[in-house]
């Protein structure tokens, strides 16, 4: 297939801002709905089991769509994957407000599994964009672009507190916000280019190093020397930067699930200052998410990933051991600046190799996903038997495993003893390991190459 030259800078410039645009317009999407969660149950005069099991329903439908996301991401592209979503979203989410409000309550349900199905496959779609764009513009962006999704659901929430205000039903607000949403995501997808007309994997592959912070950019066929039958879950490395993103992750998940009620119950925190601390939390993390593109061009991908693990621990320890208040305000910074990274540089390492991107990337978002949306059920249970703030001390033990593993999100370039200097150095072992698959099918006759086999045999 012939490629097309490189994407104009004006063009990259407009693909960012595009990708930033859908970012945040999803992050008030999903942040909508969680707004609106306290009429919805007094509506429905629910109980609390009743709104964890929709919540549970809607848990559900999200990893069912990161399981099949990557299938459907490489099928339709990123762009076609992330219209047809939206225009999914557009529909769940309001008919399941709609259908709460009558007391349909199945069939809401239904929309609400299909909506967070639709949003766990758009999240992978833009994050595979985002990560193709952030190596086009040759600077780390990732971070960027997740702060314009928390600075979304923040948005969301202000607007949320404001329909509350105003007495608007939440059907009403969420068509609203959805029109807007559709509207708003489909008007900046004209700016996302096909990855297929960008001919950056040819540019790559003459220079291969071009940018040490995100690597290459994905692309939706796959590369002739990749196997048909890949698959990310048998990769280590892929693995491994799951279980970096989803160590952070979970304890992303797990402040935004119980800090307010660890500080109310076992610090005596009013319901009000237990809920601006987990604001601090949350602007912190956004912040830190703003400087990201600096920060990550000033020092790496491992050395931030390391000190926002050494953060998280300094923030969590201090929830635990100190009771003074400020402290814990303190310690709510520290625990979102940690944060901050984990999962961004996760998305951006998975994407490093552009003929499996989609699948790593699809990946490594489910693996996170999973932590951030289950992994809180573990601490609340630990927490139900030895109090929430004990409960966090778990979390301890999955920053220190981030230190230990960093190493294998190194960027692809970039100095050091991590991942770029064994991918150009392959090991022995490696090595015939890969070419022992063609030498079996030469001596099969299958193989549709006619040049000799490779000496897998001198191994």
């Amino acid at each position: 297939m012939t490629q097309s030259p490189a994407a104009a800078p004006r063009d990259v410039v407009r693909w960012v801002r595009a990708i930033l645009v859908v970012f945040g317009l999803l992050g008030i999407g999903f942040g909508s709905w969680l707004s609106r969660l306290p009429s919805v149950r007094d509506h429905l005069g629910a109980s609390t089991l009743e709104m964890s099991i929709f919540g549970l329903v809607l848990a559900l439908g999200s990893l069912s769509g990161l399981i099949f996301s990557g299938r459907t991401v490489s099928r339709f592209g990123p762009r076609r994957a992330l219209a047809l979503c939206v225009i999914v979203q557009g529909l769940a989410l309001p008919s399941a407000g709609v259908l709460f409000w009558i007391g349909a309550i199945i069939p809401a349900v239904i929309c609400l599994a299909l909506y967070g199905f639709s949003f766990s496959t758009a999240d992978v779609a833009m994050n595979v964009s985002a990560a193709e764009a952030e190596r086009a513009i040759r600077k780390p962006q990732m971070s960027l672009f997740h702060a314009a999704y928390s600075l979304g659901s923040v948005t969301a929430m202000g607007l949320g507190a404001l329909a509350e205000a105003a007495k608007i039903p939440v059907p009403f607000h969420l068509i609203i916000i959805f029109v807007v949403i559709v509207t708003g995501v489909l008007l900046a997808l004209r700016f996302v280019p096909r990855v297929s007309q960008l001919g950056l994997a040819e540019d790559h592959a003459q220079d291969p190093h071009a940018s040490v912070h995100t690597g290459p950019i994905p692309v939706i066929q796959t590369a002739p020397s990749v196997p048909q039958n890949y698959s990310p879950w048998r990769d280590p490395r892929i693995l491994i930067i799951g279980l970096i993103a989803m160590s952070i992750s979970l304890a992303e998940g797990t402040a935004s699930d119980w800090l307010p009620i660890a500080l109310a119950d076992g610090r005596g925190f009013s319901n009000e200052s237990a809920a601006l601390t987990l604001g601090v939390f949350f602007v912190s993390m956004t912040g830190a998410r703003i400087a990201g593109s600096w920060l990550l061009t000033r020092f790496g991908r491992v050395t931030i990933l390391r000190g926002g693990a050494v953060l998280t621990m300094l923030g969590i320890g201090m929830t635990i051991l100190i009771p003074a208040g400020w402290v814990a305000v303190v310690a709510a910074v520290l625990w979102g600046v940690g944060c901050a990274f984990g999962f961004p540089i996760g998305v951006s390492a998975a994407a490093d190799r552009p003929a499996t991107a989609i699948r790593d990337v699809a990946a490594v978002s489910a693996i996170a996903y999973t932590a951030y949306l289950l992994g809180p059920m573990m601490i609340g249970f630990l927490g139900e038997h030895f109090g929430l703030l004990n409960a966090f001390s778990a979390l301890i033990v999955f920053s220190v495993v981030v230190v230990v593993f960093a190493g294998w999100a190194r960027e692809p370039g970039r100095g050091g003893r991590g991942l770029a200097r064994r991918s150009r150095e392959p090991s022995k072992l490696r090595r015939c390991v890969s070419l022992w698959p063609s030498v079996l099918l030469t001596t099969r006759g299958d193989s549709p190459h006619t040049s000799p086999a490779p000496s897998a045999y001198s191994c």
